[in-house]
């Protein structure tokens, strides 16, 4: 019986994410148990308002060996019952040297996606599920979906802002930026979508550095771009408040599932065995089958070809019509 448990993982945005399904799951077989969390501090704002995370602890990036070990020695005057790293990197492994605490270490299935990246070797079982992995490995019982939760008030300032800017309910929100070029849809794609889905408003999320968002923008009518406009935590109430998202394998569109809004989730060099998988009952995965994908966890390798198939493949009709389907299924 777990009475207080630490989790670890320090990034990044889809990784925590993901972890909130053991963190459901672990309440639910454990209700009484209390639950820390260790992550970067730039990260905190993801797991803001979780009602099942006691104490969300944050670490600088930049924090060197001595500030990891006082850390250390601060957590282990904590007495958790189990400590679950799900990071496994240096930097953890430093913190948990000074914990006398029981510690499990996720093993990340390194050298299959070794062979599937490299060999198109693929010892995945088929139904691979990142998630049910994670539960596996601190031998939960329970299965849950990701979650993440946002406030009423959170909701209400929200809505004033997209009022303001003329944006009323049953709006798409489309998140085409990633932090790996070679996982991004094309910019003929999403404008194209646009046109298709024109009887829909359109809001454009992601971070200042997403030029692909100013470049759809400037191509489309009806539609509001919020692309730097907004921090983490707001772009999450947007994708709260959204019909449906529209994006790469990226951290705000697992963001919108784990808010309970159905995505379309368009995937190129990476796949199910990577994590890109949805999980909204209403969701849709769209990829081009290439005998070449999945190439890398995230999208880091060159595309070996002239042109990237796995993602050009995916065209913007099909897109529409997944968008209208969920749409009228919800």
């Amino acid at each position: 019986v777990y009475e207080k448990v630490l989790i670890v993982r320090f990034s990044s945005i889809g990784d925590i994410i993901f972890t909130t399904a053991v963190v459901e799951a672990l309440k639910s077989q454990y209700p009484h148990c209390e639950i820390h969390y260790l992550t970067l501090g730039n990260y905190s704002q993801i797991l803001e308002g979780h009602p099942h995370i006691s104490r969300i602890i944050l670490l600088d990036r930049k924090a060197g060996f001595r500030r990891l070990r006082e850390l250390s020695r601060n957590l282990d005057k904590e007495d958790y019952s189990r400590v679950f790293d799900l990071h496994s990197s240096l930097r953890s492994g430093i913190i948990r040297r000074g914990i006398k605490s029981p510690c499990s270490v996720f093993r990340k299935p390194r050298m299959n996606r070794f062979l599937l990246y490299y060999l198109k070797w693929n010892r995945f079982p088929s139904d691979f599920e990142l998630t049910d992995e994670l539960s596996n490995f601190m031998e939960l019982e329970e299965r849950a979906l990701t979650r993440l939760y946002i406030s009423l008030k959170e909701k209400e300032r929200c809505y004033s802002l997209l009022n303001r800017l003329g944006i009323k309910s049953n709006f798409i929100a489309l998140v085409p930026g990633a932090a790996w070029p070679n996982k991004i849809w094309t910019v003929a794609g999403y404008s194209q979508l646009v046109d298709l889905i024109s009887e829909h408003q359109v809001v454009i999320l992601g971070g200042a550095d997403n030029t692909i968002c100013d470049e759809i923008s400037s191509e489309c009518e009806n539609i509001v771009n919020l692309c730097g406009k907004t921090d983490l935590r707001t772009s999450m109430t947007v994708l709260s408040l959204a019909s449906l998202a529209v994006g790469a394998d990226t951290g705000l569109i697992h963001a919108a599932e784990a808010l309970g809004t159905p995505v379309v989730m368009i995937t190129g060099p990476t796949s199910r065995e990577t994590g890109a998988n949805v999980r909204h009952p209403g969701s849709q995965q769209l990829y081009s089958n290439m005998w070449c994908r999945p190439c890398s966890k995230n999208g880091q390798r060159n595309c070996i070809r002239n042109e990237q198939y796995c993602l050009t493949n995916v065209t913007s009709k099909e897109v529409s019509r997944a968008v209208n389907r969920i749409i009228a299924e919800a």
